[in-house]
């Protein structure tokens, strides 16, 4: 149907590629198809093959969970409007609530349908389905809230991003569903994860373990995060940290000073094997900010604008609590940016550099023993 309206007369492989672009962000080379280096003729008879008996399991597998119905209709959305008229009656057919409207997201559902089901992850019955549905229903409903929460209002699903609630002309859409990771475990807020409906629906009716076991450490990674907020709430920082950050963010590289003034050693806190991304964060904060941050702090408290002393023993305070509680340097440095994010609202890059900063300054982070 769609090839006989939306092709332009090009032949089946290139007219599967073309689609299997709007449907999805899964690149050729990895699809899964066969490979012949010298002629492609392979891959060629394989496409052709799919769009005569339906995909392959495997290739069904190796797209399932990034697809994008959103791209699908929005590209399709893009045709002449005569054209997306002839698919409307057309799939009349199948379904005699289709307009010119209302086509582009049936299409879409109807190939996202298609896919799942060459995967496997379909309901092995009606029963099934509405079971598992209910249960969906039930668990939103008990947990919904507090999971949207945790998941910051992102689908948890590893690739797919997706918000949970949109805003349009004053009206808050909230477009999430909760999903057990481990189906074989009882329905508990630590077996529970928020999904995208798309992604929820997929994995509904997945029991690969591999997969069980990703979800899993991404739970591990939410909770983590939330002990750690729950650490720090009502720890006190000095709001007037948003006037240092307000001169970071004005700073041009003119303005920075001779960072050899007064060098620092970020070894004599992080080991750069330890984890070598942080390190290498960190050091390039203080390499590059150290010293400038260092003058516009110290004015600022000269002028009664910050209380310096008070900001150093609250950092502390709060390296302290997360340390006692065994947090990882990585999870140290993301929680204290993430507390000076929300007493100042200012962005994510700026709040690293003031951590970066009071590292270098002995506040966060102990000495690393020799």
């Amino acid at each position: 149907m769609m090839k006989n309206r939306i092709s332009d007369g090009a032949d089946v492989p290139y007219f599967f590629r073309d689609l299997m672009a709007m449907i999805t962000d899964v690149t050729e080379d990895e699809w899964g198809t066969p490979k012949d280096p010298s002629t492609k003729l392979t891959k060629e008879n394989t496409l052709r093959t799919y769009a005569k008996r339906g995909f392959s399991k495997k290739f069904a597998e190796s797209i399932v969970y990034r697809l994008s119905p959103e791209m699908f209709v929005k590209s399709l959305n893009t045709r002449p409007k005569a054209v997306i008229a002839l698919l409307a009656d057309d799939y009349k057919s199948y379904d005699s609530s289709t307009n010119a409207t209302n086509v582009s997201k049936k299409l879409a559902d109807c190939f996202v349908d298609i896919i799942r089901t060459a995967a496997g992850l379909v309901p092995q019955s009606e029963f099934e389905r509405q079971r598992l549905m209910q249960q969906a229903y039930d668990l939103k409903m008990r947990f919904g809230e507090y999971l949207r929460d945790e998941a910051d209002n992102v689908c948890t699903f590893p690739g797919c991003g997706r918000l949970l609630s949109v805003a349009e002309n004053g009206v808050v859409s909230y477009l999430f569903e909760v999903g057990l990771i481990d189906k074989s475990k009882e329905a508990k807020v630590d077996n529970l994860l928020a999904f995208c409906p798309y992604c929820h629906a997929t994995y509904l009716f997945d029991s690969n373990k591999k997969r069980c076991k990703e979800l899993a450490g991404i739970k591990k990674i939410l909770v983590a995060h939330k002990q750690s907020m729950r650490l720090l709430d009502g720890m006190p920082l000095e709001k007037e940290i948003i006037g240092v950050i307000t001169k970071i963010k004005n700073l041009k590289e003119k303005d920075l000073l001779d960072p050899s003034l007064d060098p620092k050693d970020i070894k004599e806190k992080l080991i750069p094997d330890d984890n070598l991304a942080l390190y290498k964060t960190v050091k390039g904060y203080v390499d590059t900010y150290y010293v400038t941050l260092k003058e516009i702090i110290e004015s600022a408290d000269k002028r009664g604008e910050i209380d310096y002393d008070e900001v150093q023993d609250q950092m502390k305070a709060i390296y302290k609590r997360l340390k006692k509680a065994n947090k990882s340097n990585v999870e140290i440095f993301n929680e204290i940016s993430e507390k000076v994010h929300k007493v100042s609202l200012q962005e994510d890059i700026y709040c690293q550099i003031v951590v970066a900063y009071f590292i270098a300054k002995c506040e966060v982070f102990d000495a690393v023993s020799e």
